[in-house]
């Protein structure tokens, strides 16, 4: 039985609040497990999992992290892209981050397949195209200078374990044939 992106992405979320809610920034890590997968929505993506994925048991072969990476930097800002676009492997510095939105901006197949993504996700899943920027703790959006820095960057890192838990925990309820927790 398939798992429907629009429930991942969904389940995903509500996880991710729940985690985030402990240390104020239950909207943003709702937002960011929100998005995360939106790239998995474009007709290439999906016709790999059917092609590769699923009956040869190879990868997709697709990228799916850069849709979900562009709306995290429009909405939520530069920072916290990163969480997205890291959360199968680790954290990637800003520079990673800026050449991703970058290549975003061409006309290349990466940059149309995050377009076509977010057009089709946004019609299952609209609140993934918010109506302005998603809200900061208030221990965060307080703080000016070197020391704002830092929090955002202890941010980044508690946001990033709460999406990546989210993800874990929601997919392998679902291969386990089970419901989330």
């Amino acid at each position: 039985m398939r798992h429907e992106l629009t429930d991942h992405l969904h389940e995903s979320a509500i996880f991710a609040r729940r985690f985030g809610e402990v240390f104020g920034a239950g909207e943003l890590a709702e937002y960011l497990a929100l998005v995360h997968d939106v790239g998995k929505g474009c007709c290439a993506w999906q016709d790999g999992l059917l092609q590769r994925a699923e009956p040869e048991g190879k990868p997709v072969g697709i990228p799916h992290k850069e849709a979900g990476t562009r709306l995290a930097a429009e909405y939520a800002g530069l920072p916290f892209a990163a969480v997205v676009q890291g959360h199968h492997g680790g954290l990637p510095d800003q520079q990673k981050i800026k050449d991703v939105l970058t290549a975003l901006q061409g006309s290349g197949p990466d940059a149309e397949a995050a377009r076509e993504a977010t057009r089709r996700v946004a019609r299952l899943v609209p609140e993934i195209v918010r109506t302005g920027p998603v809200a900061f703790p208030p221990w965060v959006s307080a703080l000016r200078g070197a020391s704002a820095r830092t929090e955002v960057d202890l941010l980044v890192r508690m946001v990033f374990s709460c999406l990546v838990d989210a993800d874990f925990l929601d997919t392998s309820a679902h291969f386990a044939g089970r419901a989330a927790p």
